[in-house]
């Protein structure tokens, strides 16, 4: 129930593009970005647990770039 999601309220982001270890992209989501991805593709299916890069841009128009670790075990 922790860290569920990648919530960047208050951030200003306007973009993110998610991308699995291969480069190849997964989910992006283009306007007022909040809390939209909880580790799911564009097609909403459950991507498996694994490093996943992501590029954000905000309102200033500076971009960040990181990574973030899907594990769904319990």
């Amino acid at each position: 129930g922790k860290n569920d999601s990648l919530d960047l309220t208050g951030f200003g982001v306007t973009d993110i593009f998610i991308y699995n270890r291969n480069g190849r992209e997964v989910f992006s989501f283009k306007g007022q970005y909040t809390n939209q991805w909880h580790g799911q593709t564009n097609d909403g299916n459950d991507l498996p647990d694994g490093t996943y890069f992501y590029s954000i841009k905000k309102e200033d128009g500076s971009t960040a770039t990181g990574w973030v670790f899907i594990n769904r075990a319990h």
